[in-house]
């Protein structure tokens, strides 16, 4: 691209849904959109952003929007105190133009704006891209997840073997077939068996214990949680919690944004849940907040954020469990805090698996809050925008 020819906009967060409402106004000259309704909405109200930080980077070429990179403002927490991060989120180029250097001149932009900056849910190809740019590894978070369908061993052998099915087409077919057949078949019976188990365990778990499904966080039950003589972390208190349950970024439905964003803004069932554990004088013992996706029928059902006293963590186990089953999920993402609860479950070792989620960082100067806190920091399921996706 000709020097001049690329020029980069600062849309600052609070500014966000009134910049799409502009946007809309030139859309149909334009190929795609660089925020969606829902996250320019939610994002204009993130109680983390001043009224100086940036939430977008938007690329044109003349008046055609090329490309984007999204920044979600959040807190890093230290013994020394809070102190602000900024998170990349969605980014992307028109692929005519991913030749040109666009996504490099976002990066760069991003990283002039002189802030601690955090990526996660990147690809590999990406990652190689940032780390070219000075970001350093920082993690992983471990996580658990459980999935029914381990359990379903008449497709096991299609699902092996990946490179004799890349070298001969014939065989790669016959075992999609057989993968078909096999969900359609085997694996809905071995999921509602699963699923029943699971239930039957958690009725007998939770007899007798008050819980209640809300709609909000009470603020009170965060009091304490986030001590500044832990490690590090990126903390969610209850007003960040809120904003993501009253604002989310995902809905049912289809999709409001013309011309088309390029990451999901839509789910065919999507929804928050937050469950608080009560005692007799109804004073609240806990809380998890949990999200269901459900996108070409397969669901998901993930811990975004919970905190309970220590007795109740078996309990908040058990409420999880519960909801898995009510929807029959086909994966739950668990912290790695539940790895002991989430051993004692029905065919655990066939189930059960730890993983991994790579992040990204890159401070802002070497004796920045983030570069001194590299090597201890907490990472959660819900850092970033992950909560919100």
């Amino acid at each position: 691209m000709k020097p001049g020819g690329l020029r980069i906009e600062t849309i600052r967060a609070k500014e966000l849904e009134s910049f799409f409402s502009d946007y809309v106004k030139q859309a149909a000259s334009q190929q795609i959109s660089p925020i969606s309704q829902y996250r320019a909405i939610s994002q204009s109200k993130n109680p983390y952003a001043d009224d100086s930080d940036v939430g977008l980077l938007v690329a044109y070429s003349g008046e055609l929007c090329v490309g984007y990179q999204g920044v979600l403002p959040g807190i890093l927490r230290t013994p020394r105190g809070d102190h602000k991060v900024y998170w990349g989120t969605a980014a992307y180029v028109l692929p005519e133009f991913r030749k040109r250097m666009v996504a490099i001149q976002l990066i760069k932009k991003l990283v002039a704006l002189k802030r601690d900056i955090v990526l996660t849910g990147f690809e590999k190809i990406v990652a190689d891209v940032f780390k070219g740019l000075h970001f350093r590894e920082v993690g992983p978070l471990e996580y658990i997840t459980v999935r029914p369908d381990r359990l379903d061993f008449a497709s096991f052998p299609f699902r092996r073997f990946y490179r004799l099915q890349k070298r001969w087409p014939a065989l790669r077919k016959m075992s999609e077939s057989a993968l078909k057949l096999s969900r359609k078949y085997s694996y809905p019976v071995l999921r509602d068996a699963f699923h029943k188990s699971l239930s039957s365990r958690a009725d007998k778990a939770i007899h007798g214990i008050k819980w209640r499904e809300l709609n909000n966080v009470n603020p009170f039950c965060l009091n304490g949680s986030g001590a500044s003589e832990k490690s590090p972390s990126f903390p969610r208190e209850a007003a960040a919690i809120n904003w993501m349950l009253d604002y989310p970024w995902i809905r049912e439905g289809p999709p409001p944004t013309r011309p088309a964003y390029y990451f999901s803004e839509s789910y065919n069932q999507f929804r928050n849940i937050v469950l608080d554990i009560t005692d007799a004088d109804g004073k609240s013992g806990g809380f998890v907040v949990l999200s269901l996706v459900v996108e070409k029928d397969e669901s998901k059902l993930k811990v975004l954020d919970h905190h309970c006293i220590e007795e109740n963590c078996a309990t908040m186990f058990q409420l999880v469990c519960k909801q898995a089953a009510r929807f029959k999920a086909d994966v739950i993402e668990l912290p790695l805090g539940f790895k002991e609860q989430a051993k004692l479950l029905p065919f655990a070792s066939l189930v059960m698996k730890q993983e991994q989620r790579r992040y990204l960082c890159h401070p802002s100067s070497p004796d920045s809050p983030l570069a001194e806190a590299i090597g201890n920091l907490t990472l959660d399921l819900s850092d970033g925008d992950c909560a919100f996706t």
